[in-house]
């Protein structure tokens, strides 16, 4: 029985380097209902780690040493002996906090799921297109027509938002930071407007171009572009909060001296609302569906980073990566 090596968190600190170690473990006896799945690719989540290495998750209780990351694609290559739905071989997708960063992983066989291939490809649908499809559907409750302003929208998760959004003909406004981004998003055909904000405010553009006219901003960055979309929200504007890239990045959440936010909203009905993916986990067979769908039929592209990353020890380069914003598309580790 081959060992498994696992990037693991042995304490908290301030980096990853300092948080984490590789670490060599033999591979459990299988019970009747478990499969081994063999990783083949893994998803890197480097703002979500980096605030789990940090100690910062509340939801999370961390023992050390504690094996980390979230999703992984790969293929079954042992079973017990009652798990009759899934074949040796079977390619298989994985989402469980706290099991991804590793060659090898131990799951009741009713939570893995079956896929074409064990490609980059599913690994960003499953679990990152769910998180679009599902924010956007009950946090946005994005209406066909409306206009929506996507930050970091050449990112694992924004390329597919802006995507989506098209689908229900919105008018979609995609911010990047790079001209590489930018010609990421000119080739996905999804956004009417490309904001680099290296080249331009975003401020400045939101409201000469948008003012009053944002019926979804869809922000995962923070401080600043919350601050640019916030005042530019159409009568019933929402602006939805799917992560705090920029924020999470600082010392310490910065302190605003100022009006409370209800200030913008009150006299428009409109509202800020946060999307967090596990809140909807019973959506998420479905949301799955039918992303796979949309994807085996060609509606939807989905883009992974082209930079190479090999090796569990790589996790740390990959996440360094991203983290430096240098991302287009989804960051992946090949095993």
């Amino acid at each position: 029985m081959p060992t498994n090596t696992q990037l693991a968190l042995t304490q908290f600190a301030e980096t990853i380097t300092e948080a984490s170690t590789l670490q060599q473990r033999s591979l459990p006896k299988l019970e009747a209902t478990e499969v081994l799945v063999q990783h083949k690719y893994l998803g890197i989540n480097a703002i979500y780690d980096r605030e789990l290495y940090r100690g910062n998750i509340p939801y999370i209780k961390v023992a050390f040493p504690y094996v980390f990351g979230v999703e992984a694609v790969g293929s079954v290559v042992d079973k017990g002996n009652a798990v009759t739905s899934i074949n040796l071989g079977q390619a298989v997708s994985t989402v469980r906090v706290g099991t991804a960063y590793q060659e090898y992983q131990v799951l009741e066989a009713k939570e893995v799921v079956q896929i074409p291939e064990a490609s980059p490809e599913y690994l960003t649908l499953n679990p990152t297109g769910v998180s679009a499809y599902l924010a956007l559907k009950n946090v946005a409750e994005l209406k066909e027509g409306e206009t929506i302003v996507v930050s970091a929208a050449a990112g694992g998760l924004g390329h597919l938002v802006a995507q989506l959004a098209k689908q229900k003909n919105c008018h979609v406004v995609g911010i990047c930071g790079t001209e590489e981004k930018k010609q990421l998003l000119q080739g996905l055909n999804a956004c009417d407007r490309i904001i680099n904000y290296r080249k331009e405010e975003v401020s400045t553009v939101l409201a000469e171009e948008y003012q009053n006219q944002i019926d979804v901003g869809f922000d995962s960055v923070g401080t600043s572009i919350f601050d640019a979309l916030l005042p530019n929200l159409a009568p019933l504007g929402r602006l939805v909060v799917s992560g705090l890239a920029t924020e999470f990045a600082l010392p310490q959440f910065e302190q605003v001296t100022g009006a409370r936010v209800y200030e913008k909203l009150y006299w428009k009905g409109a509202s800020v609302r946060c999307f967090m993916n596990h809140l909807y986990k019973e959506e998420h067979p479905a949301a799955r569906r039918f992303l796979f769908e949309q994807y085996q039929s060609g509606k939807l592209q989905v883009k992974v980073d082209p930079t190479e990353f090999k090796g569990i020890a790589s996790i740390i380069d990959a996440s360094n990566y991203l983290l430096a914003g240098k991302s287009c598309g989804k960051v992946v580790v090949t095993l």
